[in-house]
């Protein structure tokens, strides 16, 4: 992906300066420490999904590690607002610093485990996730955080075959609905997936279930 073509000077400086944190950071915030690869696995992946998408209004990144995919749409979407959440304390505070030092004003990191978030004060346009649980479990967290109509964006690769009849299952029961599976090549020839579920209806009160019940006991199995 030349980001060059499609993102300003400045923008792709952005990107850069954010992979460089990410690689540097003392809490191993990724597995992957050379640059270029770096580039590929977190900046490539996280655009290509939505390549050719106008994303507008506000997002929650639900597990978000070290701030992926969210702060590099944040990046690419500056008229966006985004929250990150994730229940590990040093990462969010990497988060935050990241997001100062990119001078990033439509993100805010929040610490907190997704169950336990609180319901009814943010009702977001979309949400997305990316390697947090597997599919149903993955919906079953984000559906009661997303506005009817709204869209709760999965980043899957090959094992989403092995997925989807759960999260089927699983959607069916939380007012949600398969909306587009697009599929993408990353420059290194991985293939990945964006698979992306509409909100139809009001999810069910309940859900989510306590923490952890969820991937215990997924919803696509019952």
């Amino acid at each position: 992906m030349n980001l060059g073509e499609s993102f300003s000077s400045d923008t792709c400086e952005r990107f850069q300066r954010l992979v460089d944190l990410l690689i540097s950071s003392p809490h191993n915030l990724t597995s992957v420490r050379d640059r270029e690869r770096a580039m590929v696995a977190h900046i490539e992946d996280s655009l290509l999904a939505f390549e050719g998408y106008k994303l507008e209004g506000s997002y929650i990144d639900i597990g978000s590690g070290g701030g992926i995919p969210g702060l590099v749409l944040a990046i690419a979407f500056p008229e966006t607002r985004w929250v990150l959440v994730d229940s590990i304390a040093k990462k969010v505070r990497e988060i935050e610093r990241f997001s100062s030092t990119l001078s990033l004003s439509n993100v805010t990191a929040v610490t907190s485990r997704i169950e336990e978030y609180p319901k009814g004060i943010d009702r977001f346009d979309g949400a997305v996730m990316r390697a947090v649980a597997r599919s149903d479990a993955a919906l079953e967290l984000a559906a009661p955080l997303v506005e009817n109509g709204g869209l709760i964006h999965l980043y899957k690769g090959p094992g989403w075959k092995d997925e989807e009849r759960y999260a089927f299952v699983a959607s069916a029961k939380l007012g949600l609905q398969l909306q587009d599976e697009r599929n993408y090549r990353l420059s290194d020839g991985s293939s990945r997936k964006l698979v992306t579920f509409k909100k139809v209806s009001e999810t069910p009160k309940g859900f989510p279930r306590r923490s952890g019940m969820a991937s215990k006991f997924p919803l696509g199995e019952k």
